[in-house]
């Protein structure tokens, strides 16, 4: 088959949420450190947004059969087929090609370069001198940290639970290119893989589930080369790759949803008083305040940073994750007196018994788990997809701020340095807390119906979010919508 046609597009990416795309390096400070180019700004390698890609169009495909959708799949993404999937293949090819022998595998039609970062607007930095402007050169080469602390079903810290990692700021922007090389049938196929950015799946690096990694198309420029055409011919010999440079006949693509069969589940809250998502240390007037991050906004030719407040996915997925193991504990009827020996009366296995974490059905099959975790085989990534939130001051006040004292019990009289200082937020007038969380789950079952009944207690304000919740804090009331209709809030 001749390949007569060249489909190229570059592709402005811009971070809707903290990106971390780790090096699988650490330093002295920081457990996990993000990928680096050679000037100390981060990117993201195109193996990575590749494995993205190809695993969109091969999730859920087996190849112990073959038909011509599997075929050019696999001549479309490459690869190499073993054991049994190499039997049916050559039993396939033989019978649609009369041929003997057919190919081990397949190379990939489809280039994917890494995608490297705007530092501003219009322009990447290439070669191995540049000139860039110190401010973005500080802020990118000594990158915020997230803390993380893994709490247990008792709602305390799991031991050797605390861990941190880098973070690429909210909306630092980065320009890849894509190029198929293919036949004029091959537009539909072009087509769906430029669609594919669009999916809210479209993530990259780690913590996809917990609140990182998703990006946004903020520009596509795309061309079309017929090779057998003698000026497209020549334009394409004349490409220049560079990233600064304007190559002629490139079209912009307006961006289109992608229609998904993802659940969305859309949450409407306000907070009943006071709310906090903790930094973990303070400033100057108290000693714990909430977190903020700073976000990169481009614009007049530079990159301009704004403190936020954070709101983290992963503290919210934590909520969530431990009250569905009630709802779902609770609709199948495992009940706690299940765990009483009837020797000792004492509490016996009590993770596999009580099904809490992974061991628990629900939590495994949306939350995710690792292998071997609570004598689970095999392991897999979670379902339950969302975003991290910011919010600017004029949506959020952090200045109220609590001071709490410890009392000894046995004379009624504060304790010798147990005075400390906590900032709480609350959000301004006609603000509301305003989140999507997408569910990659289609089976209307006893497990959708323990996660649904948790957004529900979200709503009631029975499942209060963030830190403090045993003093009153973090208790929202609200709505919930499923693909926009609303779901009915029991009393």
């Amino acid at each position: 088959m001749a390949f007569t046609h060249r489909y190229i597009a570059r592709i402005v990416l811009e971070a809707e949420t903290g990106l971390f795309v780790g090096s699988g390096e650490a330093s002295l400070l920081k457990d996990a450190l993000v990928q680096k180019d050679i000037h100390g700004l981060p990117m993201i390698q195109g193996t990575s947004l590749f494995g993205v890609l190809r695993h969109s169009f091969l999730d859920n495909v087996t190849f112990d059969t073959f038909d011509e959708h599997k075929e050019f799949l696999i001549n479309l993404w490459g690869g190499q087929l073993l054991g049994e999937e190499k039997k049916a293949f050559e039993s396939y090819y033989k019978a649609k090609y009369n041929k003997k022998n057919a190919p081990d595998g397949f190379g990939s039609r489809l280039k994917i370069s890494s995608a490297y970062m705007l530092i501003n607007e219009n322009a990447v930095v290439e070669g191995l001198t540049a000139n860039i402007p110190q401010n973005i050169l500080d802020k990118y080469t000594n990158l915020p940290s997230r803390q993380h602390v893994r709490i247990n079903d008792r709602g305390v810290a799991e031991k050797n639970g605390l861990f941190d990692n880098e973070i690429v700021y909210k909306g630092t922007r980065f320009i890849f290119e894509l190029e198929l090389k293919g036949t004029k049938d091959d537009n539909k196929h072009w087509e769906a893989i430029l669609a594919n950015l669009a999916s809210p799946l479209f993530r990259t690096g780690q913590g996809t589930r917990n609140g990182y990694g998703k990006l946004n198309i903020h520009s596509l420029e795309q061309r079309v080369y017929d090779l057998e055409q003698e000026n497209d011919f020549k334009d394409y010999l004349d490409f220049n790759p560079s990233f600064n440079f304007n190559n002629k006949g490139f079209e912009e693509r307006k961006n289109s949803d992608k229609k998904t069969s993802l659940t969305a589940y859309k949450l409407i809250l306000k907070p009943d008083s006071f709310f906090i998502f903790s930094e973990g240390f303070g400033d100057d007037k108290a000693d714990n305040k909430p977190v903020t991050e700073e976000i990169a906004i481009y614009e007049n030719g530079t990159i301009n940073f704004e403190e936020k407040t954070l709101i983290p996915a992963s503290s919210i997925k934590g909520a969530l994750s431990h009250r569905t193991a009630f709802h779902y504990n609770k609709l199948t009827e495992k009940w706690a007196d299940q765990l009483l020996s009837p020797n000792n009366k004492q509490l016996i296995d009590f993770t596999v018994k009580c099904y809490t974490g992974s061991a628990n059905d629900a939590v495994f099959e949306l939350f995710g788990g690792g292998a071997g975790d609570e004598k689970r085989e095999d392991g897999q990534r979670g379902k339950v997809i969302l975003n991290d939130f910011y919010y600017s001051d004029t949506e959020v006040e952090n200045d109220k701020i609590f001071n709490h004292v410890a009392i000894d019990r046995f004379t009624g009289g504060a304790l010798d340095g147990a005075l400390f200082s906590e900032k709480v937020s609350t959000l301004a007038e006609e603000t509301v807390f305003e989140f999507t969380v997408y569910l990659d789950y289609d089976k209307e079952d006893t497990i959708q119906k323990a996660f649904e009944e948790t957004l529900k207690d979200v709503c009631k304000g029975l499942l209060p979010l963030g830190g403090m919740t045993t003093k009153g804090h973090g208790i929202f009331t609200g709505k919930v919508l499923k693909n926009n209709e609303p779901i009915k809030l029991d009393k």
